[in-house]
């Protein structure tokens, strides 16, 4: 990725002639919150913006913080939502259904600060639901109006903020880590999930774009997960990415014309790489095949 200098500019050159909407999953903290912001300020409010997370505060805190829409036809507003149970997902999905005519950018980065598994009302493991299958359901299930965004001609992108380039080999005797969890193989694993959905969807969907993007370490609140972490915080902070660098880093591919269609995947400095053999035809059918039982795509 060039410099952040450069990334910056880049950025600041969008200016799309309809007005777009944008959809942040995640969007009541950090890198979700930060790439929000940004987008607000770029169009100076020229766009609409729906922020989806569970904290209502957070949400209507942050709507109101964004630049003005200059007119009636813009909105921004929050949604509130637990993505840690797919059925919220799926209610959420259909009122966006019902309320938007496109979806031009869906990004999604909620997550949970995971020490150990904790299991959902649906029987599923909290941060896996947060990392993946949440994700994915809500990509599959708003394919609709970002379709509609690309039959005008316009960008109809999404972008999960997790691990890409990253991840290991895949369990497929433990999908869902329901039996053997651990924060390093939720983090392995998960990646490697993602890999093959983007996988999938960029095939089933080639007309829109699939970016799977690692943000490498970031201030944020998810970034206190052990109390460790949190006593080294102020000397920690000064060799990490602050949200706002980390937001203008991941607009950058999503904004690029080179990244329009297809799937695409970025490492720790926004260069593009590949998941390489950590995925193959079985792999991600295996995988797949359990994503669309265990998160309903249907």
């Amino acid at each position: 990725m060039p410099s952040l200098l450069a990334v910056k500019a880049s950025n600041a050159s969008y200016a799309p002639p309809y007005i777009p909407t944008a959809v942040f999953v995640g969007g009541t903290s950090g890198i979700g919150q930060a790439m929000a912001e940004l987008l607000a300020r770029q169009l100076n409010g020229r766009v609409n913006i729906i922020i989806i997370g569970r904290s209502k505060a957070a949400g209507e805190r942050i709507v109101a913080g964004l630049p003005a829409p200059p007119t009636g036809e813009v909105k921004h507003e929050f949604i509130q939502c637990d993505a840690g149970e797919l059925r919220n997902v799926h209610e959420v999905s259909k009122l966006l259904l019902q309320k938007l005519d496109k979806i031009n950018f869906l990004v999604l980065s909620p997550n949970a600060n995971a020490w150990h598994a904790v299991p959902t009302p649906e029987g599923l493991e909290l941060a896996v639901v947060l990392r993946y299958y949440a994700r994915v359901k809500f990509m599959h299930e708003l394919l609709p109006l970002l379709k509609k965004a690309q039959s005008k001609g316009e960008d109809a992108r999404v972008m999960t903020v997790l691990a890409g380039g990253l991840g290991g080999k895949a369990d497929l005797n433990d999908l869902g880590l329901k039996t053997k969890w651990s924060i390093l193989r939720l983090g392995f694993q998960t990646a490697t999930y993602t890999h093959a959905a983007i996988k999938e969807l960029s095939e089933q969907n080639p007309d829109i774009a699939f970016l799977h993007i690692y943000p490498g370490t970031v201030d944020t609140p998810a970034m206190n997960i052990h109390w460790i972490i949190t006593v080294l915080h102020p000397l920690i902070k000064h060799f990490v990415w602050t949200p706002a660098e980390c937001a203008e880093n991941m607009m950058y591919p999503m904004l690029r014309p080179e990244f329009a269609t297809g799937g695409h995947w970025f490492g720790q400095k926004g260069d593009e790489t590949t998941p390489g053999n950590l995925i193959n035809g079985e792999i991600t059918k295996k995988i797949w095949e359990h994503t669309v039982e265990v998160a309903q795509l249907h």
